[in-house]
């Protein structure tokens, strides 16, 4: 890694059982080893929250934390962000999981950073079930105090949908034509950014109190029903972008042997990220071909389009870029998500690239960090 440019490694966000194999029993001993490897090597680490997949041992225990679809009917484990952010359980299983974290490597000297979950709203951003449903009402009831102001606002007088008690109001179901209340539905995307914010903000405010003053708190994404803008003012110190350019298989019938790929309007995220966090990075910058066991997302890169990436996404402003991943996973459900190795770990074509990306970087390092300062003038 370090001999082709790779200086940063992310690490941990889907290892909760790993540290906490039953429930209250943590375990640090295969990571502190590989800690010791990286400190020893001089490899930076990026420590993240586990969070976004939750440990059998959990959903068996507390179905309350499983998310659900709009019937009600639970999401089973086995895949990742089945989980709800309304469910008190969770949200106390989590800060006890990340402080117990943050106490144990929270001064690690190879820790330079912290991504909190991964990927907030990404696979699901509609959340149903009773804990959400219990959340819901008392978020509406919070936000406009008596019901008179909730039906005015919601314009209950229309289809005679005039709510008369707050047991009455729910999380928006399954209703004819799926035509739920506009209003109300305003007002749970509204409810379900509060809840991913502040989800967000209870791991943040655990990592403040016990990480080195030096070291960064961000996420990664960004995805919908998120204001993301009050995340990243609320817990982040800068926000991170996950970049795969080449995500073309559902645009183009022939993507193999098409010149209308998706990276030539790929600047419009970048440009998003940076009104979002001037100061922004790559988390995961697409390396090889993407898919999962039921479709496939992207083809491999071609000769020259990890530069073309790196350089898109530098051009626009990141200050970190890290490519997601170094080796092709030989297991799990990502065994389709290729990295810059493939499964055999032997160096091809795309390493080779990796260290002339590295060279690239290192002619362009006078000319790095400017920063852009936009106006504008307002005319009567």
């Amino acid at each position: 890694m370090k001999d082709h440019g790779i200086e940063v490694i992310r690490i941990a966000e889907f290892a909760w059982t790993i540290f906490e194999p039953e429930e209250g029993r943590f375990s640090f001993e295969f990571f502190d080893e590989f800690m010791e490897l990286a400190k020893n090597a001089g490899m930076k680490v990026i420590f993240c929250t586990p969070t976004a997949t939750l440990p059998a041992w959990l959903t068996d225990k507390y179905l309350e934390v499983l998310n659900c679809d709009i019937e009600g009917n639970p999401y089973h484990h086995g895949a990742r962000r089945h989980y709800n952010y309304s469910s008190p359980i969770y949200r106390r299983l989590c800060a006890n999981i990340v402080e117990q974290l943050a106490l144990h490597y929270g001064q690690h000297p190879a820790v330079i950073g912290w991504q909190i979950d991964n990927e907030l709203n990404c696979e699901l951003n509609e959340f149903y079930g009773p804990a959400v449903d219990r959340d819901f009402n008392q978020w509406v009831q919070e936000k406009y105090k008596t019901l008179e102001a909730l039906n005015q606002a919601w314009g209950t007088v229309f289809w005679n949908q005039t709510y008369t008690a707050w047991e009455q109001i729910h999380v928006p179901g399954k209703v004819v034509h799926n035509s739920n209340n506009p209003h109300q539905m305003l007002d749970y995307v509204r409810f379900v950014s509060d809840r991913a914010r502040s989800f967000a903000n209870i791991q943040s405010r655990i990592l403040r109190q016990h990480i080195k003053p030096a070291d960064f708190i961000t996420t990664n994404g960004f995805f919908s029903y998120m204001d993301n803008h009050a995340l990243t003012r609320e817990s982040l110190d800068f926000y991170t972008y996950d970049s795969y350019p080449d995500f073309a298989f559902a645009l183009c019938e022939d993507p193999l042997h098409s010149d209308d790929l998706n990276d030539r309007k790929w600047s419009k995220n970048l440009a998003r990220m940076r009104s979002i966090s001037p100061i922004f990075g790559i988390m995961e910058q697409q390396s090889g071909a993407n898919g999962w066991n039921t479709r496939m997302e992207a083809p491999a890169p071609k000769p020259g389009q990890m530069t073309l990436w790196a350089m898109q996404s530098i051009a626009h402003g990141a200050d970190f870029v890290s490519f997601f991943r170094w080796r092709t996973s030989v297991m799990g459900t990502e065994i389709y998500w290729h990295g810059i190795l493939d499964y055999s770990g032997r160096d091809n074509r795309r390493l080779r690239e990796l260290g002339q990306i590295r060279d690239k970087t290192k002619q362009l390092s006078e000319m790095a960090g400017a920063v852009y300062k936009g106006s504008f003038a307002a005319l009567n």
